[in-house]
């Protein structure tokens, strides 16, 4: 799997290298490498438990434009707290490995076809954000226990002026082993009206019986200024050993850009099963960009309370973003 995304990237870079000698070819490419150092001291029922490295992680992201209607991204996980995990766990289906995706898109005019491994098309925003980017104690079971990144294809449709949209997905399942040992099917409506942003999907997930899980996610966005809220909605709750559980996930974010140098997150959710299982969650965090080239570095802290567990974690850590450049 490694060799075979080195040797994509191989003649990714060859076809730009190609396409930049002629004129108003559209081609262009960037890496981004993205390293995070977390520490995160762990309470439980006010006892202090352990200390861990939190979401200490190096990322890199290597994407851009083959023509003016071909794509690509790639988006590698090098390091975790527990690397190893990373690459024993190549080329299966049901958790994460070194290659978070990996995907071609062709988008001629209002049509876009996505072909790689890509993001299952569930969730709401909460899923819009990178894994680098969050902090794991704040997030809903469904973020943190159902593996999302998947092989398959996504086909769609946006309008003109780029407000409505509406995408097909067949990707494998996570309940498989290995990519394509199950399925899992999504219709995904997105909406984007002014200040309003909707993400609704519904999904039919293969299970290990050979039946589907049905699942559907309402995620709703508005933006009033320097104010960012949203509100999530599931019928399913994620589980580390069954994987999805029938229940609901509620998840509201509110969050505030004072200035280009400050933004503070809140999160609240509570995630309901059938059966025993009841959990709130509530978090804080406060992000801050020292530079004044923008927001490359930052400095965050965050405190999370998680009732099922009585657990309350604290983090606080570093992350940047070295860019290097996109070439014409």
């Amino acid at each position: 799997m490694k060799k075979l995304v080195v040797l994509a990237a191989s003649i990714l870079l060859c076809t730009l290298a190609q396409a930049q000698g002629a004129d108003d070819s559209g081609a262009s490419a960037g890496i981004t490498i993205i390293p995070r150092i977390d520490f995160n001291p762990v309470f439980y029922d006010g006892k202090y438990e352990e200390a861990t490295l939190g979401n200490s992680s190096l990322y890199s992201l290597f994407e851009g434009d083959i023509s003016d209607k071909l794509s690509f991204s790639i988006c590698n996980h090098w390091l975790s707290p527990e690397p190893k995990y990373l690459y024993q766990n190549t080329w299966r289906s049901d958790d994460v490995n070194w290659c978070d995706w990996a995907y071609l898109e062709y988008a001629p005019g209002n049509f876009i076809i996505t072909a790689g491994k890509q993001v299952l098309a569930f969730g709401g925003f909460e899923l819009e954000q990178n894994d680098y980017e969050i902090h794991w104690d704040m997030m809903s079971s469904l973020y943190n226990q159902f593996q999302c990144y998947q092989w398959g294809l996504k086909a769609g449709w946006m309008n003109s002026e780029e407000t409505t949209g509406l995408f097909l997905q067949a990707v494998s399942s996570p309940y498989g082993e290995k990519p394509f040992d199950a399925m899992a099917y999504s219709l995904q409506y997105q909406g984007y009206y002014g200040p309003v942003s909707l993400l609704y999907s519904t999904n039919m997930i293969e299970n290990w019986d050979g039946g589907y899980e049905w699942m559907f996610s309402l995620g709703n966005q508005v933006e009033l200024g320097d104010w960012t809220l949203q509100l999530d909605f599931s019928n399913k709750v994620g589980n580390a050993i069954n994987i999805l559980e029938d229940g609901f996930t509620a998840f509201t974010t509110a969050k505030f850009n004072p200035s280009d140098k400050w933004e503070f997150i809140g999160r609240a959710g509570y995630e309901k099963t059938h059966e025993y299982y009841k959990n709130g969650t509530f978090g804080l965090a406060a992000h801050w960009f020292p530079l004044n080239c923008g927001k490359d570095l930052r400095i965050h802290a965050a405190a999370c309370y998680n009732s099922f567990f009585k657990q309350t974690s604290l983090t606080l850590g570093a992350m940047y973003y070295l860019n290097i450049p996109r070439k014409r």
